[in-house]
């Protein structure tokens, strides 16, 4: 198989490493992929879980690879989607329950391969967040593709939330916090906490209230290049509110501290197969009988 054309010469690969099953994927398409004269590199975590020297940290991954392979979850995906660049594209391959943001599944991934190293899967390109944490020992400007989540660390406490559009105050409320969502996030918490679910493709922005204390209350969709801020109002010694991104990167924010997010200038590419329908895939994995 060697000499085959490719549009890819490096290959990142990247496993839910809890799973053998994405373990011995990975394996498998190690091995694919060297036959096929490219070359391949792991993050750590992957490389030391397949009991291989080196590794790069997983935030870098999609700067050093052409192609981002990922045998895993949703969650797996969205630790590299984070920081990919726009010009890295990304293919989850489902291991796990759901894999709402996989472009294929297991028993597929093998099979379908040479179409992928050839650009036959089309480019997706999913809306990211930038969230930016004025003051503190986080200050930065942080990325998501999912959500991020303001929320109170402590079950069965609640904390008064504000929400401002482009500056202006629109919502003071009693609540366990506020999501600010992408359309690809829209089907995650968001939904769970009664957001609207959005096409892919959509410019906008959904900020959902969780659990607020007030029926007046309700998720709210904006246009995509809205400046969002999100405050948290509380005493000072009141410090178990925190600032959750796609889940997984998590920041302790003080009260009165100003949370911005926008849409970002760059998006993830995710790759999907070119016969790929969104609401076929929606209505699956939502369960819709249809």
């Amino acid at each position: 198989m060697k000499g085959r054309r490719s549009r890819f010469r490096c290959v990142g690969l990247v496993a839910k490493v809890t799973s053998p099953e994405a373990l011995d994927l990975t394996r498998s398409l190690d091995r694919a992929l060297k036959r096929r004269g490219l070359e391949t590199i792991f993050d750590s975590d992957t490389a030391a879980a397949l009991g291989k020297s080196g590794g790069v940290r997983r935030d870098r991954i999609g700067r050093l690879a052409d192609l981002v392979l990922i045998p895993g979850g949703d969650g797996t995906l969205l630790s590299v989607a984070r920081d990919a660049p726009s010009s890295t594209p990304i293919l989850g391959i489902n291991v796990g329950v759901l894999g709402f943001l996989s472009g294929l599944s297991r028993r597929e991934a093998l099979g379908r391969l040479d179409e992928v190293l050839a650009g036959r899967f089309r480019e997706d390109r999913r809306r990211r967040l930038d969230v930016t944490i004025p003051t503190g020992p986080d200050r930065g400007t942080y990325r998501a593709l999912n959500d991020a989540v303001l929320n109170r660390e402590a079950i069965g406490r609640i904390s008064t939330f504000t929400v401002s559009i482009e500056e202006r105050p629109i919502a003071r409320f009693r609540g366990d916090g506020v999501i600010v969502s992408t359309p690809t996030g829209s089907t995650a918490y968001s939904l769970s906490a009664g957001g609207p679910i959005l096409h892919p493709t959509l410019a906008a922005v959904v900020v959902t209230p969780i659990c607020p204390h007030s029926l007046s209350q309700r998720p709210l969709v904006v246009p995509s290049g809205t400046a969002i801020g999100l405050t948290v109002i509380g005493r000072k010694r009141d410090d178990g509110v925190h600032l959750t991104l796609d889940g997984q990167a998590r920041f302790r924010i003080p009260p009165g501290c100003r949370i911005e997010v926008r849409e970002s200038g760059s998006a993830a590419t995710l790759l999907r197969p070119p016969e790929t329908d969104h609401f076929h895939k929606l209505a699956e994995k939502l369960n819709w009988g249809a």
